[in-house]
């Protein structure tokens, strides 16, 4: 006798009953021992896991590189440019100290009243000689020419150094003004373009 599960059950449908009505069925397999074995449920396929890694990010990457190129860049220009100026400025400050210093011990000399200072100056200044001394005849040429003595003073004249600046095309492209405006406007247009979501395949 065949199973109630087995077959297809049908009924007259209300008000039409020559019009059978098919009603979901199950099969049910039996074991050659008599037992009822629960049917198989369908094998699914995994599907195929996509890659995770979003292609905009590269976008993004570049737009973020362009971006603190147009900071970074003119940063480090101005710093540099200062830091030169720092280190000229303290070379002029380093002669003139020596140039203090020099006059400083002049006027210290002369107001402890050296003697070969007073007898230099007496000299040069002057045009006299201790009565002790005399005048050698034999080079009428040897004579002083200047009678100042502020040259003698004066330290050697100061060579300031100058700044040695890299000129590369990324250095030139982010300090000038224009073209740093098109770096800028370019590196938001990858960070923008970077953000935008990915595309999904309709199934």
């Amino acid at each position: 006798m065949p199973d109630s599960q087995d077959m297809d059950m049908t009924a007259p449908a209300s008000g039409r009953p020559d019009s059978p009505v098919a009603l979901p069925t199950t099969s049910v397999h039996h074991d050659p021992e008599g037992d009822v074995v629960a049917p198989r449920a369908p094998s699914v396929r995994p599907r195929a896991r996509s890659s995770s890694f979003d292609p905009g990010w590269l976008f993004v990457i570049a737009g973020v590189l362009v971006l603190g190129a147009t900071v970074l860049i003119p940063a480090a220009d101005d710093l540099d440019e200062a830091q030169f100026l720092r280190d000229r400025a303290r070379l002029i400050q380093q002669h003139r100290e020596l140039r203090i210093a020099r006059y400083r011990e002049y006027l210290n000399a002369l107001s402890s009243k050296d003697r070969q200072l007073v007898v230099a100056l007496a000299s040069s200044q002057l045009n006299e000689i201790p009565s002790d001394r005399r005048v050698l005849e034999a080079w009428p040429e040897a004579r002083i020419g200047d009678a100042s003595v502020f040259p003698a003073l004066e330290p050697p004249p100061l060579t300031l150094p100058a700044r040695h600046k890299v000129e590369s095309t990324l250095m030139k492209l982010a300090t000038q003004d224009r073209s740093r405006l098109w770096m800028i406007a370019g590196g938001a247009a990858l960070v923008l373009f970077g953000l935008l979501p990915r595309a999904t395949r309709r199934a």
